[in-house]
């Protein structure tokens, strides 16, 4: 049980050191340390695995997407193009209900902390004046603001699962897909017991509105394109001369750097941005906190993988007969909602899920057990009153959490036992 034991604790240190309000990246840093003499290592050792962490591709990778994602956030958002975007939605978006899912799932596509707040008062514009009770819409904002979050390539959870499940992007897309269904399906309970007038159609608005709204989006459609070229290009011309240790990380990671700096040029040429203000954009303190986080993460997972913690504790759990399941469910709804972030329950709990289940010697669907995990690790975040999003929605519509969470909750248990079953259907197709 020591293997087993040992790595709980640590997963529980990091949880308590992130509620006591501890940066998450000293925390995670922090439990790594802890892991690694648990496990026999002496502090020289430690520090020098530490080290040899942050020279690895996938964690030099990781840090250099995560500063051109989140700097591509502050330039449209300095250069005023989320209002751009916003006005021009509120245009073509016909029907209040519809308008007010939409808009929140739209800003969606651009992460950014906090970002309920941005799509709030969109959400109370596009509501009708017949409905106005703010549990309802704070959570209508609060949910279809996080729609994305299971597959969408620029999300900081999604980027960092796809690294560590060792998944290509098309595959994790191809396993998570369908949970972002389950939001949109699910979410429509919100809306029970609403005032008629929400679901009243309006005019039709004129064309020219749909032609400044894509122009206005058009960073967001740029990234997924230029990766696609991108990838295309790289795949065939560039990875074949490469040693494989380092052609599968240029493969992976090269055509998203490619499209986020592509969709940031695109964005300050559009609006007339020195490339001095994009430096200093760029430059900005907060994006390099995100950074660290990121690397801590790499770091854990690092260490994991040096100390064969997996193998340890899968013979542990195999003589216990713990199902594997139970453990793939609890840890990522856990960290979900003690941290109140996706980064935060993937950093958290995948390196431990993933180095069990790939040290299972049955035949398994890694796919079926990344989508449980990162299901209920969804859940868990979006049930926890320490994620942002959740904060300012409230704060910013006047409700309180107990309102909203009798607004959410039918969402939450039908998205769960949705989640459950496509699991079990998964496991059993393949």
């Amino acid at each position: 049980m020591t293997a087993l034991i040992w790595t709980l604790l640590v997963f529980a240190l990091i949880l308590v050191l992130a509620r006591l309000k501890a940066p998450l990246a000293l925390a995670i840093i922090t439990g790594t340390a802890v892991l690694g003499y648990a496990f026999g290592l002496t502090g020289i050792e430690i520090a020098i695995e530490l080290a040899k962490s942050l020279i690895q591709p996938r964690t030099i990778s990781m840090a250099v997407i995560t500063v051109f994602l989140f700097g591509l956030a502050s330039v449209m958002r300095t250069v005023g193009q989320y209002d751009q975007i916003v006005q021009l939605a509120k245009q073509l978006l016909r029907r209040p209900a519809f308008a007010m899912a939409a808009l929140p799932a739209l800003i969606g596509l651009l992460p950014m902390p906090g970002g309920a707040l941005f799509s709030a008062p969109m959400v109370q514009s596009a509501a009708s004046k017949s409905e106005n009770r703010g549990e309802v819409l704070s959570a209508v904002n609060y949910w279809y603001r996080h729609i994305w979050e299971h597959w969408w390539c620029l999300y900081p959870g999604v980027i960092l699962a796809v690294t560590l499940t060792g998944l290509s992007y098309g595959q994790f897309v191809a396993y998570q897909l369908p949970m972002g269904i389950f939001m949109i399906v699910t979410g429509l309970l919100i809306f029970r017991g609403t005032h008629p007038d929400l679901h009243a159609s309006t005019k039709h608005t004129a064309p020219a509105a749909k032609k400044e709204f894509i122009k206005a989006t058009s960073p967001i459609w740029i990234i997924p394109l230029t990766w696609l070229i991108a990838s295309c290009i790289i795949t065939n011309t560039v990875t074949p001369i490469l040693p494989e240790t380092i052609s599968s990380v240029v493969d992976k990671y090269l055509p998203l750097t490619i499209g986020l700096i592509t969709a940031i040029i695109w964005t300050a040429a559009f609006k007339k941005l020195s490339a001095l203000r994009v430096i200093k954009i760029l430059s900005d303190k907060s994006i390099y906190a995100m950074v660290l986080l990121v690397v801590s993460v790499m770091a854990f997972q690092y260490m994991l993988k040096q100390i064969g913690a997996a193998g340890e504790i899968a013979d542990e759990l195999m003589a216990l007969k713990v199902p594997v399941v139970l453990v793939v469910v609890m840890l990522p709804a856990i960290a979900g909602i003690v941290t109140g972030l996706a980064i935060g329950f993937v950093g958290t709990s995948f390196p431990i899920i993933l180095a069990l289940v790939n040290s299972l010697d049955t035949d398994i669907s890694l796919g079926a057990y990344v989508a449980l995990a990162y299901g209920c690790g969804h859940i868990g975040q979006m049930i926890s009153p320490l994620h942002l999003c959740y904060v300012v929605s409230n704060q910013y519509f006047k409700t309180g959490f107990l309102p909203v969470y009798r607004r959410l909750w039918p969402s939450v248990a039908l998205n769960l036992a949705l989640i459950t079953a496509y699991f079990y259907v998964l496991k059993t197709f393949l």
